[in-house]
């Protein structure tokens, strides 16, 4: 599930990804909740997802050895309420800050009634790698890229 906004909207509305997960009972905690790392992991899937529907994943970023890519610089999330097995939750992704390099991708997880089950964000920087960790490079966003987010 995903929606893009019209070429007039495009320049001020981000792209919206969403998408399901259903809450497993390895994603829990002996208590029988969410236990934390889960979220990070779906917000993880969640912005590659997001890229993707939007178009906007480069070559360099899809390979195991990426040379071009979205590095994580920082990660939060408030958690509103317990999630437990078999419990669906949607989650809805967009870019709510740009920078030169620098973007924010605010995630919010949703329940059947809508409510709020966990709310996130992740800082990201484009970066180029020539070789080992130490060479990376911070680089503007591409306009492509940007535009296709609703930048």
């Amino acid at each position: 599930m995903s929606s893009a906004p019209s070429s007039a909207e495009a320049a001020t509305t981000p792209f919206l990804s969403r998408h399901e997960v259903t809450v497993e009972w390895g994603d829990c905690d002996p208590a029988g909740i969410v236990y934390y790392p889960s979220y990070f992991r779906w917000i993880d899937q969640a912005t590659h997802r997001l890229f993707h529907n939007a178009g906007a994943m480069r070559e360099g970023t899809t390979g195991g050895r990426w040379t071009e890519g979205i590095p994580l610089v920082a990660a939060e999330c408030s958690f509103r309420r317990a999630s437990q097995p078999g419990e669906k939750l949607v989650v809805e992704s967009h870019i709510s800050r740009f920078g030169r390099s620098s973007f924010t991708i605010s995630h919010v997880f949703r329940d059947g009634a809508g409510g709020i089950a966990a709310e996130g964000t992740e800082t990201r920087i484009w970066a180029r790698k020539e070789g080992d960790a130490s060479s990376l490079r911070s680089l503007p966003i591409p306009a492509d890229v940007r535009r296709r987010l609703g930048g």
